[in-house]
């Protein structure tokens, strides 16, 4: 069974069990009530069952089956949530996973290869990798407008950064 990560839990909400999630990807089920899914902690892996799932301008909210208080919702803070990956929905062609960019080479059409991909972090807006090189660390805003392109087939992004780029020198930067 191939699980993936899709989410932390988050602090509990009001006083019937349900909890905060902080998703990973922006292609999350929706219809999640009881559908299995399973929570890794430091107690390992264990299985439970959704009985309700809702989406408003605040996050996302999930109640589990036999969590019906507060303080059985409690323990649950931090644990990773896991689905089968069948289980889902695909995603677009300009949507990505966090965790599958990490090791990315990034290539400048000028400058050729500046770093990996060390880490993505999701702003409000847009996604941004940090890119490593040595003990430079450059950071790259997800955006159309640096021609961000995604190629998964050779685990590169090609990007067109402007001359002056914050932490690059080369074709044309000023030193």
């Amino acid at each position: 069974m191939d699980l993936v990560p899709v989410a932390q839990i988050g602090k509990p909400r009001g006083v019937r069990g349900e909890v905060w999630l902080d998703r990973y990807r922006r292609g999350f089920p929706r219809d999640l009530e009881g559908q299995q899914i399973w929570l890794s902690g430091a107690g390992g892996i264990a299985g439970a069952q959704v009985e309700g799932f809702f989406e408003y301008a605040k996050g996302c909210v999930l109640k589990l089956k036999g969590i019906d208080r507060v303080e059985s919702a409690r323990p649950l803070c931090g644990k990773e949530l896991l689905m089968r990956r069948e289980s889902l929905p695909e995603q677009g062609p300009d949507e990505f996973d966090a965790e599958e960019v990490i090791g990315f080479r990034v290539l400048d059409r000028r400058r050729g290869e500046i770093g990996r991909v060390a880490a993505v972090q999701e702003g409000p807006a847009y996604w941004l990798f940090v890119v490593r090189s040595g003990d430079t660390e450059v950071e790259i805003p997800a955006v159309k407008g640096l021609g961000v392109v995604l190629d998964e087939a050779d685990a590169a992004i090609s990007v067109d950064l402007p001359d002056g780029y914050p932490g690059l020198t080369g074709a044309g930067d000023a030193d």
